[in-house]
């Protein structure tokens, strides 16, 4: 029987159609990934330009986060709602991350606590995320199948083909389960490759709903790295997809490949340092 998902506990923007006025910044604290994917390269440099996961301007210890975030309310006047925490590498590989989110609990206690994860290390942090307050996470599983997971992880842990990947994908099933029976909203990310993982992502929404996830975002490949020559789907193929992967689980539809250090108004525009 389907895990029933836990209700939104409050207005967030990145999970839900219907919008919202809710500020949020992500804090770019966590160097380190511990999988390589195809199409990403967690890249920091003052002279980043474009939107896409990964990029960061500059990495922030935790106590310039926590100052980034009193700049940002005090000097610039935006009321932040929520913080969250997706990289530029893996956020729960790097301890900066809960350094950071404890920092900031105890100095904003009324933000909301957001977390992006690969998942590989997600069954042994779910206890830990949820003692220190993260409310909503984001997991991002692109395949369903070593086989075809194969094809878009060049390597997990250093380990490369089936091998590596066959561990991240039971972990990414069994942390999502545990985060929703520990009472976090759960979001599944899944980037479209085409021609690679069409028609995995429905079958990621179907299980996405067994285990209690609330909504899945299905991301066009931004074509980089190994995927360079790859094209991204156009609107005709994401619209196909989402549709049927949408019998199964809500299909999030507002995305905006937002940076490892985006800072997002309640109206939409984009805060630049």
């Amino acid at each position: 029987m389907p895990m029933k998902p836990n209700p939104l506990p409050f207005e967030h923007p990145c999970f839900s159609n219907a919008g919202g006025g809710a500020a949020r910044m992500h804090l770019a604290v966590a160097p380190r990934c511990n999988i390589k994917c195809g199409f990403c390269r967690p890249t920091v440099s003052p002279c980043v330009h474009g939107c896409a996961p990964g990029l960061s301007n500059r990495l922030l210890s935790p106590e310039e986060a926590v100052a980034w975030v009193r700049q940002v309310q005090e000097d610039r006047g935006v009321e932040i709602a929520i913080v969250g925490i997706a990289g530029p590498g893996e956020p729960l590989c790097n301890l900066e991350t809960f350094q950071t989110i404890a920092q900031v609990r105890r100095a904003f206690p009324k933000i909301h606590i957001c977390l992006s994860t690969n998942g590989l290390l997600l069954p042994q942090s779910v206890e830990l995320i949820r003692q220190l307050g993260v409310e909503t996470l984001t997991v991002t599983v692109n395949a369903v199948t070593p086989r075809v997971g194969a094809r878009i992880y060049e390597s997990v842990m250093g380990v490369a083909g089936e091998e590596g990947v066959r561990p991240l994908l039971e972990n990414q099933w069994r942390g999502i389960s545990m985060a929703v029976q520990a009472g976090l909203v759960v979001k599944i990310n899944s980037v479209f490759v085409p021609g690679v993982n069409d028609e995995e992502l429905p079958l990621i929404a179907q299980r996405g709903r067994e285990e209690g996830a609330n909504i899945q975002n299905i991301l066009p490949l931004i074509p980089r790295e190994r995927f360079a020559q790859q094209h991204s789907p156009d609107g005709c193929e994401l619209r196909r997809v989402r549709e049927e992967a949408g019998r199964s689980l809500e299909q999030f539809e507002r995305c905006r490949h937002c940076r490892a250090d985006a800072v997002v108004l309640a109206d939409g525009k984009t805060l630049e340092e």
